[in-house]
């Protein structure tokens, strides 16, 4: 592997880090905006608040994964 391409994999290792921190926050904030009560709050749009922070979870577990194999590939080709 060259050294540009190390360099483009750190930076993807970093990158995906970033993004799966935003997508577990942002699951965090729906998932409390789901259980908060208030007036007017329906059924459907709790519904609608845990699925999209339960596939919030999903991708940011997907990236995390990512982000192993790709350390897993940088540690054998050094």
């Amino acid at each position: 592997m060259s050294k540009e391409m190390v360099k483009d994999t750190k930076d993807k290792i970093a990158d995906f880090k970033r993004f799966s921190f935003v997508l577990l926050s942002l699951s965090a904030f729906l998932y409390i905006g789901s259980i908060v009560p208030f007036d007017g709050k329906e059924t459907a749009d709790q519904l609608v608040l845990l699925s999209t922070s339960y596939v919030s979870i999903a991708i940011a577990l997907f990236f995390y994964r990512k982000i192993s194999l790709w350390k897993k590939q940088l540690k054998e080709e050094s």
